[in-house]
Formats: structure tokens, C-alpha cells, sequence
């Protein structure tokens, strides 16, 4: 699965500019609708331009397009629930391919029996944690209305055992291509309370590959830290103790964008 920065709720104000797509940001809740990036416009190059768009796509492992068909008129866009820096960069490769045509703007979005297709390359299948240790979470926004998709964990060690506890969870880390890592304790007698955070910055940039974590291995490898500690999930003691002290930084890049 993919771990880092992303977009849903608001557009990336002053990192990306379009001419033609304009930005329709998800609600969450009962809506739940994704995000969207997408433009409307007639053209007598339909045929051509959705061809260009598979060949564009096929140099991207990751990119996606969605495109509504019907007599003259597209529309062409990309969605999901998390919009990467990624997303963003395939849709100004999409913008100067229909420069290079005659494409008129259109606010008749309306499609009647239209036909679509969706234009990716085959992907993996996202595996989600299962052992039950680690939780995915969100965050508010952050710099440029970025907000930043994370693995959590919730758990008590020894006081003692803390600093080589923290010390293989930066090295698993490390190894299993996550680059940030950074936590909030609190220090009790003989335990101290711990919320740790696991995940990745700015996902695409220049068109790379986004980072993809393999979620058995990593959890694997935490699991056995956790018994290697006697590491016990969940808090003690209450309210009180819960762990407000931090953020403790392990492994930062791009802090703007995270804390």
C-alpha cells in the first residue's frame, strides 16, 4: 500500500495550476466521494486524443485516467480518495497533450449514454495491515492543504527497554522503504505509554514511481520487536498518561507537509 502525502479535502493551493481540469474535492462522511480532477470539452479528435492518453499512461506504472465518450464530447479526469503529487503530474502530461488539438470547454456535463473507459497499467493488490497492531489514520491539513496518510501504533515498554525498542523500529523502517517515523510518549514509573507513527512524504515527484510498502513484511518485522521487548499494545494508567509528549522526530523528510 501507499503511505504519504496526499489530497482529498482541499486543492494543493500554489503547487499546481491547470488550464483545463479543475478540482472537485471530496466531502468524506456519508458522502464519501472521491476527489477528482477532471475537464469537459468537445472535439473533433476524439478518437486521437483517447489514444494519445492510453500511450501516455502506458509509460506510467501508476498512472489512472477515467474518460466519459459520447459523439464529440470528453471528459477526462483522474479520482480517488488519496491524490498524490502523482495524480497531479499525469494530469499536466494530460494538459499538454490537448493543447496539442482543438478542445473547447464545455459546462454541459451532462453524458446521456456515454462511453467509458479507464486507462491504467495493472497494479498489485493493496494489503492492508491484519495483525491488528497498526491502525491507518489521516491528518488535518497541513501546508499547502496537504494532509499525510500513516500507519499508527498504540503501546507500553519497559523504560528501560525504550531507547533499543525505538532504535529496531527505525531500522525496520529504514528497510522497508518508510521514511519517516516519529512518535509521542509519555514516561510513567517502570512503562512508558507510546503513539508511534510510521509513513512516507510527497508521492510522484518528477513522475517517479510512487513508494509502495509491503505492509506482510513490515508487519512481520514489527511483531517480532514487540515479542523481542515484551512490548504490551494499548495504553495504561488513563487519561493521564496518555502520550502528549512530542512529537519525537526518528526519521523526517518534508516536515511541513507532516507535523
Amino acid at each position: 500500500m501507499i503511505l504519504g502525502t496526499y489530497w482529498y479535502f482541499e486543492f494543493p493551493i500554489d503547487l499546481y495550476e491547470f488550464e483545463y481540469f479543475e478540482f472537485n474535492k471530496g466531502y468524506g462522511g456519508h458522502a464519501d466521494n472521491p476527489a477528482e480532477l477532471s475537464a469537459t470539452f468537445v472535439t473533433d479528435h476524439t478518437e486521437k486524443i483517447v489514444e494519445e492518453l492510453k500511450t501516455l499512461i502506458s509509460k506510467y506504472s501508476d498512472g489512472f485516467l477515467f474518460v466519459y465518450q459520447e459523439k464529440k464530447k470528453l471528459k477526462i479526469g483522474t479520482g480517488g480518495h488519496q491524490l498524490f503529487d502523482y495524480d497531479f503530474l499525469i494530469i499536466t502530461e494530460v494538459e499538454k497533450l490537448l493543447k496539442n488539438h482543438s478542445v473547447i470547454l464545455t459546462t454541459d456535463k451532462a453524458f446521456d449514454n456515454p462511453t467509458i473507459t479507464r486507462i491504467y497499467n495493472d497494479k498489485s493488490k493493496i494489503v492492508y495491515p491484519k495483525k491488528g497492531f497498526l491502525q491507518i489514520v489521516g491528518s488535518d491539513l497541513k501546508k499547502h492543504n496537504a494532509e499525510n496518510s500513516k500507519f499508527r501504533m498504540d503501546c507500553n515498554v519497559k523504560v528501560t527497554a525504550k531507547a533499543e525498542f525505538l532504535s529496531q523500529l527505525r531500522k525496520i523502517s529504514d528497510e522497508e522503504n518508510i521514511d519517516i517515523f516519529f512518535y509521542f510518549d509519555k514516561d510513567l514509573s517502570e512503562k512508558s505509554n507510546l503513539m508511534l507513527f510510521f509513513t512516507n512524504g510527497r508521492q510522484g515527484l518528477h513522475l517517479t514511481e510512487k513508494k509502495h510498502i509491503n505492509t506482510v513484511s513490515f508487519e512481520n518485522k514489527i511483531q517480532q520487536v514487540i515479542l523481542k521487548y515484551n512490548v504490551n499494545l494499548g495504553h495504561i494508567d488513563g487519561f493521564e498518561s496518555y502520550p502528549q509528549n512530542g512529537p519525537h522526530i526518528e526519521m523526517m523528510i518534508e516536515k511541513e507537509f507532516i507535523i
